[in-house]
C-alpha cells in the first residue's frame, strides 16, 4: 500500500462523511445517496488528493443549492421524473462513478497530471447537465426536442431551452475555474492555465449536456401512464397505475443516460489540453 494512503483514506472518510451529513440535513441526499457520496469522496481524496477532491465538492454543493431554486415551477418536471429531488445511491454513482474510476487510475498509475484533464471533463459534463436541468427548468419558454426542435412539455427527456444551454456552459465554466483554483492551491497550476481550464469546462460541459439530451430523446426508456395520459420515467406512476413502455431501450433509464453522457467529458477534456 502506497505511503500515506491509509491516512488519506481516513481523512477523506471524515471529510466525506461531514459533507454527506450536510446533504442529508439539507435533504439533498437520501441515506443511500449519502453512503455513495462517502465512498466516492473518500476514494477521490485518497487517490487523487486535494486538487481532485475540491471540484467534486464544488459540483455537489452547487447542485444542492440550485435544486432549491424555483421549487414550485419544477413540480411539472417532478411529475415526469422517476425520482425526487434527493439524490439516491444510483444517482450519486451515475454522476460520480467515472470520476472515481479516474481518481483510482491516477493514484494507482502515478499519472495524476495526465488524467486530471479527463477528470475535469467528466465533472464539467455532469455539472453542466445538473445546472441545465435545475436552471433550464425555470425557463418560461417551452423546451424543444434536441433532435427535431419540436416543442415538447416541460420535463420531456431530450428537451432543451436556451436558458438550459446557457446554464450548461456556466456549469462547465464553474468546474473549470474550480479545477484551476484547486491546482493553484496544490501548487500545480502550471500544468493547466486558467484559459485552458475554462475552455475545457465550457466545451466538456456543453458536450456532456447535449449528449445527455440526445440520448434522452432517442434511446432513453420513456413510459406512458394510461390512467393520467402522461409520460413518465417510472414503472409505477405517481397515481399508482402501472406505466407502459412508450419508446427507448428497456432499462436504459435517466441514471444510465447520465453516466454515459459523463463519459463524453473524458475525450473532450483530454483534447482541449492536448491542443492548448
Amino acid at each position: 500500500m502506497p505511503e500515506g494512503l491509509v491516512a488519506r483514506l481516513v481523512l477523506g472518510l471524515l471529510l466525506s462523511a461531514a459533507i454527506a451529513g450536510a446533504g442529508i440535513w439539507r435533504r439533498a441526499l437520501t441515506w443511500g445517496g449519502a453512503a455513495g457520496a462517502v465512498v466516492v469522496g473518500t476514494l477521490i481524496f485518497a487517490f487523487g488528493g486535494l486538487a481532485w477532491a475540491i471540484p467534486i465538492v464544488a459540483f455537489f454543493v452547487a447542485g444542492s443549492v440550485l435544486s432549491a431554486l424555483g421549487r414550485e415551477r419544477k413540480r411539472a418536471l417532478a411529475a415526469v421524473a422517476a425520482k425526487g429531488a434527493r439524490r439516491d445511491l444510483v444517482q450519486v454513482l451515475a454522476n460520480g462513478g467515472a470520476a472515481t474510476a479516474l481518481a483510482l487510475a491516477a493514484g494507482s498509475t502515478g499519472q495524476a497530471a495526465l488524467l486530471f484533464s479527463a477528470y475535469l471533463g467528466v465533472l464539467a459534463a455532469v455539472t453542466a447537465d445538473t445546472w441545465s436541468t435545475e436552471i433550464g427548468g425555470l425557463s418560461r419558454r417551452p423546451p424543444r426536442l434536441v433532435t427535431t426542435l419540436a416543442v415538447v412539455p416541460p420535463g420531456t427527456s431530450g428537451g432543451i431551452t436556451p436558458l438550459g444551454l446557457l446554464a450548461a456552459v456556466a456549469g462547465g465554466l464553474w468546474i473549470g475555474a474550480i479545477g484551476w483554483l484547486a491546482l493553484l492551491l496544490e501548487g500545480g497550476s502550471a500544468a493547466l492555465g486558467l484559459g485552458t481550464a475554462l475552455a475545457l469546462g465550457a466545451l466538456a460541459g456543453l458536450a456532456g449536456s447535449l449528449a445527455d439530451s440526445v440520448l434522452g430523446a432517442t434511446v432513453q426508456e420513456v413510459r406512458w401512464c394510461p390512467a393520467c395520459q402522461a409520460a413518465t420515467e417510472a414503472a409505477v406512476h405517481r397515481c399508482g397505475a402501472l406505466s407502459l413502455p412508450q419508446r427507448g431501450w428497456p432499462g436504459l433509464n435517466n441514471d444510465a443516460v447520465n453516466f454515459l453522457a459523463s463519459l463524453i467529458g473524458i475525450p473532450v477534456g483530454a483534447l482541449v489540453v492536448a491542443l492548448a
